[in-house]
C-alpha cells in the first residue's frame, strides 16, 4: 500500500499498486492517478532509446526538398529557425529550434538516461531530478505535434512545386510516432516508486504531496525539497491565480490579431499569397482535403479559443467560490492542459516551407506579422495551465479533499 495525493483536487489517499486495477483513479475528482494497462518499464525504454537514436539523424540529414523553375531548395530540421531569425522574428525563433529540436532531444536523453538506470538497478542520486526534468519537458517537446505541421505544409507545397521528403523527415515521422508510443507505454506513478517508494505517514500527521511527484511529506517539510525529486515542496502552486490571470488576459489580447492579420505569405498558382489561419483551412478546403482542414480547423482556431475559455471557467470559479460541478471544472482543467499544445501547428508549418521556398519574386514563403502573435497565445495559454493550480477551486469552494489536515 502506499499514500499519494491527487494532483487535481489534493485528496490525500491509499493506493495498492498490486491489487491487479490497471486504472487507478481519485476518489473524489475521479481523475485518473494511474494508469497500468499495456505500459512497462522496459517497453517504454526501448521507445524512447529509439526515439533518441532517430532524433540524431532527423536533426542533421536533409530534411526537405523542392524543385521549381529547374532549381532546388533544401533544408534540414532546423533551418525553420533559422530562417525565422534571419526574417527579423527572433524569439518565434528561438521557439521553435526549442520544441522542436532542443527539447525533443533533451526529454529523451533523459527519458533514456532514467528508465536504462532503472533497468540496471541502479539508484543514482540525480534520478528523482531528471525524471522531474523530462516530465516538465513532455508538455513543451513537440515532435508529434510537428508531424501534423509536416503533412499540412507538404500539401499545401505540392500543390504548387515539386516537393520531397528525404531522410532527415523520414527519420522524424519514424522519431514522432515513437514519441507518442512512448507517452502510451510510460507508467509514470510506478516509475517514481522504482526511483522512492511513496511514503505512508500517521494519521495524525499533518501531510502535504509534492506538485511535481505526488509523493507525500510531513506538512513541516513545506519550503524544502522533495526527498524524491528535489522539487520545493509547497502546498499549492505560489501565487498561482494572479499570474493565470495575466498570462490569460495577454493570451485572450493576443489573440485577436493572431486571427485578423496574416501569419504567412506562400505562393499560390506561383503568386505570392498572404493568408491568415481561417483563410489556409478555407483554402484546404476548396483543395477537397476537408479532413486535414478540419484538423487545422480545431488546432489552430478552436483550441486557442477553448482554452481561453476553460481557464476562465475555472478562474470564475475560484472567484465565486463556487461548489457546483466541482468535477466537470477538472476535467476542463485537465483537457485545457493536454490540448494547448497541438495549437503550434501554424507556426510549424511556417517553419516547414519557408526555408524550401526562397527562390526569386514570385516563388518564396515567410511569416507575417500574425505568426509570432499566434505562437505568443499557445505560449502563453500553455504557461498558464501549467501555473493554475485546480486544487484551489476545491479549497474555495469549501471542499478540501484532504483526508487529513492540510498543509
Amino acid at each position: 500500500m502506499s499514500e499519494v495525493g491527487c494532483p487535481n483536487c489534493g485528496a490525500l489517499q491509499m493506493l495498492s499498486p498490486d491489487n491487479g486495477a490497471t486504472v487507478a483513479s481519485c476518489g473524489v475528482c475521479r481523475s485518473v492517478l494511474e494508469r497500468s494497462n499495456g505500459r512497462s518499464l522496459d517497453g517504454a525504454l526501448a521507445c524512447a532509446a529509439a526515439t533518441l537514436l532517430l532524433l540524431l539523424p532527423a536533426n542533421f540529414l536533409p530534411f526537405l526538398t523542392t524543385s521549381a523553375v529547374g532549381v532546388s531548395r533544401q533544408s534540414v530540421l532546423g533551418s525553420g529557425a533559422v530562417y525565422m531569425w534571419i526574417d527579423g522574428w527572433p524569439w518565434l525563433a528561438m521557439a521553435i529550434g526549442l520544441f522542436v529540436v532542443a527539447f525533443p532531444l533533451a526529454r529523451f536523453t533523459l527519458l533514456t538516461a532514467v528508465l536504462g538506470a532503472l533497468r540496471l538497478g541502479a539508484r543514482p542520486p540525480w534520478l528523482g531530478r531528471a525524471f522531474r526534468w523530462a516530465n516538465t519537458l513532455e508538455q513543451w517537446s513537440m515532435p508529434d505535434v510537428f508531424l501534423l505541421a509536416l503533412w499540412v505544409a507538404y500539401t499545401r507545397l505540392a500543390a504548387t512545386i515539386t516537393v520531397q521528403l528525404q531522410a532527415g523527415a523520414i527519420c522524424f515521422i519514424a522519431a514522432g510516432l515513437l514519441s507518442l508510443v512512448t507517452r502510451a507505454a510510460l507508467n509514470r506513478a510506478a516509475v517514481w516508486r522504482a526511483i522512492r517508494a511513496d511514503a505512508v505517514l500517521a494519521s495524525h500527521v499533518a501531510a502535504c504531496s509534492c506538485l511535481a511527484c505526488d509523493l507525500i511529506a510531513p506538512a513541516s517539510a513545506v519550503g524544502g525539497p522533495c526527498e524524491r525529486c528535489g522539487a520545493r515542496l509547497s502546498a499549492r502552486e505560489t501565487d498561482s491565480i494572479a499570474r493565470t490571470v495575466a498570462l490569460t488576459t495577454a493570451g485572450l489580447l493576443l489573440y485577436i490579431p493572431a486571427n485578423i492579420f496574416a501569419i504567412a505569405t506562400i505562393p499560390i498558382g506561383l503568386h505570392p499569397t498572404p493568408y491568415n489561419i481561417l483563410q489556409g483551412v478555407i483554402d484546404l478546403a476548396k483543395a477537397g482535403l476537408y479532413g486535414l482542414a478540419t484538423l487545422v480547423f480545431c488546432a489552430s482556431f478552436t483550441i486557442p479559443f477553448l482554452k481561453l475559455v476553460g481557464l476562465g471557467y475555472c478562474l470564475l470559479s475560484v472567484f465565486r467560490r463556487s461548489g457546483k460541478r466541482l468535477v466537470l471544472k477538472t476535467r476542463v482543467y485537465k483537457i485545457v492542459e493536454e490540448i494547448g499544445r497541438w495549437s503550434m501547428v501554424d507556426p510549424f508549418v511556417i517553419a516547414c516551407f519557408v526555408p524550401v521556398m526562397q527562390y526569386n519574386n514570385f516563388i518564396y514563403g515567410r511569416a507575417e506579422p500574425a505568426a509570432p502573435a499566434f505562437a505568443a497565445v499557445v505560449i502563453l495559454t500553455m504557461i498558464a495551465a501549467r501555473t493554475f493550480d485546480p486544487r484551489l477551486m476545491w479549497d474555495a469552494a469549501g471542499q478540501r479533499a484532504f483526508s487529513r489536515s492540510p498543509a
